[in-house]
């Protein structure tokens, strides 16, 4: 009779440690909760954190102290806070968003790429808990050991960040890393404009639009890029050149330059083999991209290029003119 009153209470005490929505009994730590491994939700809260004791003001070596595990007194900011990371991410129970930063500062970019990259992981953990996210991911299959698949989501969200950076003109190593660990690119891409939606205009690293160079390479665009309109419009009306000069601007955007005050000069997601060629090569390929998407003709922007002729782009109206009459025989196919 005890045996089964044992039974009994072994079953009640296993049932109420499985999750209620999944039944799961995995957790994984949060910052503030125990989160289910399988559905995200929060199941128990974390003790509070104590605060500093220290034990000893004045500590010897001992046994347990390792060479270098920590940094000394400083009045480097960056140095401060990289030592919080480092204590975090090395802590004996860290948490979610801890083995993210523990990813960054073992991933071999440097100190101010790390502390960017951190900045952009716990403000956005700051909106909404990054360990609760449990979203369909293409890199993670079905039969993927849970650690394995805990580790791809801390490598995707470090990845995440490094490439909002990298998009934001802080050279670093995202898409190296993202081979390396074998990151699904549209999973990247997808934590990656996550991340991008909710920081948005809260951290200074990934904005631009004030720099001199952003301001000064937006004008040197604008130029050239207005003297084009203004040919085109003697070519062929205002108001076609003014749809023009709207479709370029787009375009010109779309591959990561600037070119109105308070834009921001990005890497493009898809980088074209001319973006950073001279401004007037952009302008001008931008205009012509933008006359053939509003069905202007290609002798049209022949004769543009005749009134206003820019340098190196002879290629572009040749590969235009082929893919015309490439397109012109299939239709008559």
């Amino acid at each position: 009779m005890k045996e089964m009153t044992s039974d009994n209470t072994e079953n009640k005490r296993d049932n109420t440690d499985r999750c209620p929505e999944c039944g799961s009994n995995e957790t994984e730590t949060g910052d503030t909760h125990e989160h289910c491994s399988d559905c995200g939700i929060e199941r128990e809260p974390l003790e509070l954190d104590p605060g500093f004791a220290p034990a000893n003001p004045n500590p010897g070596a001992g046994a347990d102290d390792e060479l270098g595990s920590t940094i000394g007194p400083t009045n480097d900011r960056l140095f401060r806070r990289l030592d919080r990371v480092h204590r975090r991410a090395t802590s004996s129970k860290p948490n979610f968003v801890d083995g993210i930063i523990g990813e960054l500062v073992n991933s071999g970019e440097g100190r101010a790429i790390v502390q960017a990259a951190s900045e952009i992981i716990e403000k956005a953990n700051a909106k909404e808990s990054l360990g609760a996210k449990r979203h369909a991911l293409r890199g993670i299959p079905q039969d993927m050991a849970k650690d394995d698949a805990k580790q791809y989501r801390q490598r995707l969200y470090a990845a995440a960040a490094l490439y909002l950076l990298y998009q934001s003109r802080h050279d670093n190593r995202a898409t190296i890393l993202m081979r390396q660990w074998n990151l699904d690119k549209y999973d990247l891409l997808a934590v990656k404009k996550m991340l991008g939606l909710l920081v948005r205009g809260e951290v200074s690293s990934l904005s631009n639009r004030d720099h001199d160079a952003v301001v000064a390479r937006a004008r040197d665009i604008r130029h050239p890029l207005s003297i084009y309109r203004d040919h085109l419009a003697g070519q062929e009306g205002q108001v076609v050149a003014s749809s023009v000069y709207a479709r370029a601007v787009e375009i010109i955007r779309s591959m990561g330059e600037p070119v109105m005050d308070g834009d921001e000069m990005s890497h493009p997601e898809h980088p074209e083999p001319w973006t950073n060629h001279p401004a007037g090569e952009i302008a001008g390929r931008a205009i012509m991209m933008a006359m053939l998407d509003l069905g202007l003709s290609p002798q049209s922007v022949r004769e543009l290029h005749r009134n206003y002729p820019v340098y190196n782009l002879d290629a572009f109206l040749d590969r235009i003119g082929s893919q015309a009459r490439e397109g012109d025989f299939e239709e008559e196919a």
